[in-house]
C-alpha cells in the first residue's frame, strides 16, 4: 500500500454512503487519499488538516482531477462540527477523543462514520514505540465510544504491521 491508496475498509464500505452525492468530511485528511477517492466516486468532500502544505497538495490534486474537494487548513482538535452537516465522516490514523460526540452530532440520519486508528496492541504486542500510548485506543474502546451508532463493521487486528481498530457505524434514521 502506498500513501496515496485509500485504506481497504474505505474502499470496502464506500457503498454504505447514501445514494447520490454524499457530503463527506475527512478529518485530519493529510494529503487527502480518502478525500480524493470518495470525490472520485462522485461525493462532495471537505478535507480538514492542520498541515497547510498537505492541504495545498490536496487542493491542487483535486483541481487537477476535476474533483469536488474543498480543502481547508484547520486545527481539528479545536473545531466543532455543525449538527447534521454530513452524510459521512472519515477519521483514519488520528485520535482525538473529544471529537467523538461532535462526529455523532454532525452525521445526518443514516450517515456513516468510517474510523480506523491504532490500538494499544501497537505497543503491547508489536513493540512499536510510535505513536505513543496517549494516541492509542484501548482494546474495545472504539466500539464503546459510539453507542449511538449501529455498528455495521468492527474489527481489531494487525494490518500491515499496525495494530488497528476499525469501525463503520451508521446513525439511526428517525
Amino acid at each position: 500500500m502506498t500513501t496515496s491508496e485509500p485504506e481497504d475498509f474505505i474502499v470496502d464500505f464506500a457503498g454504505k454512503l447514501r445514494e447520490g452525492p454524499a457530503d463527506v468530511i475527512d478529518v485530519a485528511c493529510g494529503r487527502g487519499r480518502h478525500a480524493l477517492y470518495l470525490a472520485g466516486l462522485g461525493h462532495r468532500v471537505v478535507g480538514l488538516d492542520r498541515n497547510v502544505v498537505h492541504i495545498q497538495e490536496l487542493a491542487s490534486e483535486a483541481r487537477r482531477r476535476g474533483l469536488a474537494v474543498d480543502a481547508f487548513e484547520a486545527d481539528v482538535e479545536s473545531m466543532s462540527l455543525l449538527g447534521g452537516c454530513a452524510d459521512a465522516i472519515v477519521n483514519t490514523l488520528f485520535l482525538y477523543r473529544p471529537l467523538f460526540a461532535s462526529y455523532v452530532r454532525a452525521l445526518r440520519p443514516g450517515g456513516v462514520l468510517l474510523f480506523r486508528t491504532f490500538t494499544t496492541d501497537n505497543i503491547d504486542v508489536l513493540g512499536n514505540e510510535k505513536p505513543g500510548r496517549g494516541f492509542l485506543l484501548e482494546l474495545g474502546e472504539l466500539r464503546r465510544s459510539f453507542p449511538e451508532l449501529e455498528i455495521v463493521h468492527y474489527a481489531e487486528a494487525v494490518i500491515a504491521d499496525r495494530a488497528m481498530a476499525t469501525l463503520v457505524g451508521r446513525k439511526a434514521r428517525p
